[in-house]
């Protein structure tokens, strides 16, 4: 498979997200321990770590999605082009539709393939009329590589398709509200080698647009997809750095033993 990664240089660097200070708790569990990153516009940021390290309870701060668990606690600042997300005056649904999320195993509602794109665009009002509506769901269909399989059957079930093009269903469900960053929680972890290319190329199509973070366990995925990477470690961000550098000259120990496979 093509490396990703290379094909294309990062474009001049503005920071779209900066966390700093970031705790995050679960009842008495510390489950995310004094994060400080600044995650890039127009680029794929990969998280990895061991399971269990913090990854993707970190990426839910990125969009409020731990306000769901009524345990959890989420202390420090997250600012998302310099205004705070936690600040009592932020909508988290209206975050959300800034801010999308992709999760591990493809979700689509139980609607037809035209109404699982058009429902984010519907509650939020960003539309006038079913021409503009019509307009959003074939153009998120088509960001996503989807819309020449499933034109022309828009109002079968979303549930129907295979597990590949449910997650590219998902991602145009994503996108279709026009946000500025897009999650996505381990994407490919439950599609087979075919389905996960055929993501993982889309993932590199949407950084024009988009600042891309994902969460995965495979370091050969984040290798391919990503131009940052950030390892985490026992709820610590334990290093951060381009790509290409955290994988070959690691500045610290745990990164090197993770990726050598001595820990993991």
């Amino acid at each position: 498979m093509k490396d990703l990664r290379v094909e294309r240089d990062v474009q001049t660097e503005t920071n779209k997200i900066e966390a700093r200070g970031v705790q995050v708790f679960y009842g008495t569990n510390h489950a995310i321990k004094d994060v400080d990153v600044d995650i890039l516009d127009k680029t794929v940021t990969a998280f990895i770590g061991p399971s269990g390290c913090g990854k993707s309870t970190f990426l839910r701060c990125l969009n409020r999605m731990n306000d769901t668990v009524a345990s959890a606690r989420v202390e420090g600042k997250i600012l998302l082009e310099n205004e705070d997300i936690y600040d009592a005056r932020v909508d988290p649904v209206q975050l959300r539709a800034k801010v999308g999320m992709v999760f591990q195993k493809p979700n689509p509602f139980p609607k037809s393939i035209y109404d699982n794109v058009a429902y984010g665009p519907r509650i939020h009002g960003l539309t006038r009329n079913k021409s503009e509506l019509d307009e959003i769901v074939e153009k998120s269909l088509r960001r996503a590589a989807l819309w020449n399989e499933v034109k022309d059957r828009l109002h079968a079930g979303g549930t129907g398709l295979s597990g590949g093009q449910q997650q590219r269903l998902c991602i145009a469900r994503a996108i279709a509200t026009s946000p500025e960053v897009l999650l996505m929680d381990e994407p490919c972890s439950a599609l087979d080698p075919i389905a996960t290319a055929q993501v993982e190329e889309l993932i590199d199509e949407l950084r024009t647009d988009y600042s891309v973070v994902i969460v995965t366990h495979s370091m050969q995925q984040a290798a391919r997809v990503s131009q940052r990477t950030a390892f985490f470690h026992l709820g610590n961000l334990v290093e951060y750095g381009e790509t290409g550098q955290i994988f070959t000259n690691p500045k610290d120990p745990r990164t090197e033993s993770y990726i050598s496979g001595r820990i993991g």
